[in-house]
């Protein structure tokens, strides 16, 4: 809950525990040009939701949404579904009794006209009842048996009412719905709401527009690319929330952008090394049917663990009998390093051991110029393969391998395969060892020799490798 002091100016916006009204009380802040929610107060509360209010009237003076100054009877519809701004006479009502409905539907309540109760959301004084008009998704004020008696709906102060009718401008509005980013870090949705009230009063004052469909996952996208360009550290969660108040189609869908995900989206346009890589990785998420950036979006929201699974299969897709360690490697390397440290929470010990273990396995498969080890190598890690067979042949030759002093004499310490076999994400730390021993091979500059056959034998495997994914994986 918000503040719940009754002795607050009753004309003051305050933070409650309901996302739609937090974006909407950043909204006002920002329609108002105002630091803070908590500045929306007395009459800057008035003014900005006189604001408001003139915005709709824009609308009485046309006959459908499509006409020049309808966006708001156009996204009335969604929102606001039998409001005075489009009851089902408007077609029979002049300007002038419009506008005059509109005033009176946003009007301030009389205070001897108060229910004396709490407000639902912050616990003041409310000034009225309200149903699924002015509260998206709320019960209707007539269905009164949904309710305590003597309660005609829910209890709302007037600055937690103007905050939900705000909300809309914070909101990205297309497709009959309507998308918005929240978070608990206030930074963040402050930046990202002040930033989308400005294209939605762009988007109203250019009117109704068809503009081009938008592509796959286009609301995942837009989060994706608001996080990437935060200066700031994220310290919260960023959830998308997509709803319809329609009467034809009601609508509640969330989801959301993890913590740690979000700030590691961000760090890959502030670290130089993520920031270089970043193309490459977007990359390696598309399918014929959706484009690279906008499935890493998708997979960053409903299935983290998949970006790092698709990365490495893709690097194994570009292997080819005239090119065994694609370029990618090396500029994917800090990325997918990063991210299973800093989002997949794979402990920094663990991944140097993988990366240490790689380094001995590229030692001892580039010493010879020949394909055949790297292609046995691929085998066992193929759907069927034999990897721990794999280590027990290879660790006799690693053993009568002349090695640096440095190097661990033995090929596969006991911590290593109970990474690689007994661990609870065995599949992905066998995943990272392809691709780390493709790193360590690429930072030898090792080229092998041999027959196209051989070669394409190895293209065919590490496509087999590359291609399966886990269970329950998007294919």
């Amino acid at each position: 809950m918000g503040d719940t002091d009754d002795s607050a100016d009753p004309r003051s916006v305050v933070l409650t525990a309901s996302p739609l009204q937090r974006v909407g009380a950043f909204a006002l802040a920002a329609l108002a040009d105002v630091e803070a929610p908590r500045d929306v107060t007395g009459e800057t509360l008035v003014d900005v939701v006189q604001l408001l209010t003139r915005h709709l009237l824009e609308t009485a003076h046309v006959a459908k949404a499509a006409d020049h100054g309808g966006f708001w009877l156009g996204a009335s519809y969604l929102l606001w579904p039998n409001s005075k701004l489009n009851p089902t006479a408007r077609g029979k009502q002049s300007p002038s009794e419009r506008e005059k409905l509109i005033c009176e539907w946003r009007a301030w309540p009389d205070h001897a006209d108060w229910p004396g109760v709490p407000c639902a959301y912050c616990g003041r004084s409310a000034c009225d009842w309200y149903g699924k008009v002015d509260i998206p998704l709320g019960a209707s004020v007539a269905h009164r048996n949904t309710t305590a008696p003597g309660h005609e709906g829910t209890p709302l102060c007037f600055p937690c009412v103007a905050s939900l009718w705000a909300f809309p401008y914070g909101a990205s509005l297309s497709g009959g719905r309507a998308a918005l980013m929240h978070s608990w870090d206030d930074n963040f949705l402050a930046k990202m709401t002040s930033a989308t009230v400005d294209q939605t009063l762009q988007q109203a004052a250019a009117g109704a527009s068809k503009g081009a469909k938008p592509g796959p996952y286009a609301r995942e996208l837009w989060v994706l690319r608001a996080v990437r360009a935060y200066s700031r550290r994220i310290t919260s969660g960023v959830e998308l929330i997509v709803l319809s108040n329609s009467n034809k189609e009601q609508l509640l869908a969330t989801q959301e952008l993890s913590q740690p995900v979000a700030e590691w989206l961000r760090s890959t346009n502030k670290i130089p090394d993520r920031r270089t890589g970043y193309p490459a990785l977007a990359a390696t998420q598309e399918t014929k049917q959706v484009p690279g950036e906008a499935f890493l979006a998708k997979r960053a929201f409903t299935r983290p663990a998949q970006v790092m699974d698709f990365a490495i299969g893709h690097v194994l897709g570009q292997i080819s009998a005239a090119v065994l360690i694609p370029a990618e490697t090396t500029v994917l390397a800090p990325l997918l390093y990063s991210y299973c440290r800093e989002v997949l929470t794979m402990d920094d010990k663990d991944v140097e051991r993988i990366k240490e273990l790689a380094g001995r396995l590229a030692a001892l498969l580039g010493q010879d110029s020949r394909p055949g080890p790297f292609r046995d190598f691929i085998r066992a890690n193929s759907k069927g393969g034999n990897l721990y067979g794999w280590f027990r042949s290879k660790g006799v030759d690693w053993l009568l391998f002349p090695r640096p002093n440095d190097t661990a004499p033995v090929l596969l310490p006991v911590q290593d395969y109970r990474l690689l076999f007994e661990d609870e994400r065995s599949w992905s730390w066998r995943r990272l060892l392809v691709f780390a021993v493709l790193e360590a091979l690429a930072e030898t500059g090792w080229e092998p020799k041999g027959s196209q056959e051989e070669l394409q034998e190895i293209k065919e495997l590490a496509d087999a490798v590359g291609g399966g994914q886990e269970e329950g994986a998007e294919q």
